[in-house]
């Protein structure tokens, strides 16, 4: 382990103690650092079944209860070592190394770095291809709203333009309706008042219609809120999986 622990640090790796609660118990390993990521390793040594020769008492004790039984085998530590990630970790079975036949485990710890390498830069690639993915979902997110809150206003302009088209031909008709209603009135035939009323009231509603009685402006562009803008928002979903709510928006930014 020192040796690993001195060949790490010439790298220029740090080296770090991790405690992980386990069944109650404290399991103390070591982590080499690489790139920011932290790979535990734990080191181990192997035993062997060996044959146990039971001990005068379990004689004893077999005598009086033969249902007791007597482990046939002990566990014999064999003096080879095996390094590799903890059982239960995340990175359990990716990396482990140990003394084999034809070499040791000290002449591998090199190999066992440069996977670690590899594994830390691999780790790195995968998470700037995936911040470059969720900064192209938001570009693509914002721009469809974007979008979509051009099309609320242009659709909410036609509306009002359409309404004061309206509004004003029924005001030019009231006012050649008015105007037909004395024509034929003319002559011997006088207005009645009751007529001459209503036919006032009606050129008075003729100019409450008309928008050209007062200059015209482009309205107000209409609130932005959710469930305002128009079904072009609607398929943002179908084509942007990305959302604001489960990355972070930035202040100020418009919500469909």
């Amino acid at each position: 382990m020192h040796a690993l622990l001195t060949e790490a640090e010439s790298r220029g790796y740090t080296v770090e103690t991790q405690t992980d609660l386990q069944r109650g118990e404290a399991v103390h390993t070591l982590a080499i650092v690489i790139r920011g990521r932290a790979f535990p390793l734990v080191l181990t040594e192997r035993t062997a079944k060996v044959p146990r020769e039971p001990t005068p008492q379990e004689l004893r004790q077999q005598e009086h209860s033969p249902w007791t039984r007597v482990p046939k085998y002990d566990e014999e530590f064999i003096g080879r070592l095996a390094l590799g990630a903890p059982a239960g970790n995340w990175y359990q079975h990716s990396y482990f190394y140990s003394d084999g036949a034809r070499w040791t485990l000290e002449s591998r710890l090199g190999h066992l770095l440069q996977d670690l390498e590899r594994r830390a830069a691999e780790a790195e690639r995968r998470e700037r291809e995936k911040e470059l993915r969720e900064a192209e979902q938001r570009r693509r997110w914002y721009a469809a709203v974007a979008l979509a809150r051009e099309q609320q206003v242009e659709q909410y302009r036609a509306r009002v333009l359409t309404g004061q088209t309206r509004a004003w031909r029924q005001a030019a008709e009231i006012r050649a309706f008015c105007q037909a209603a004395r024509r034929a009135r003319t002559g011997d035939t006088a207005v009645a008042t009751d007529e001459a009323d209503w036919l006032e009231w009606a050129e008075a509603y003729a100019e409450q219609l008309d928008p050209l009685q007062t200059p015209l402006r482009t309205p107000p562009d209409p609130p932005a809120a959710r469930g305002s803008l128009p079904h072009t928002a609607w398929t943002i979903s179908a084509v942007v999986t990305w959302h604001p709510r489960r990355y972070g928006s930035a202040a100020g930014t418009t919500s469909c």
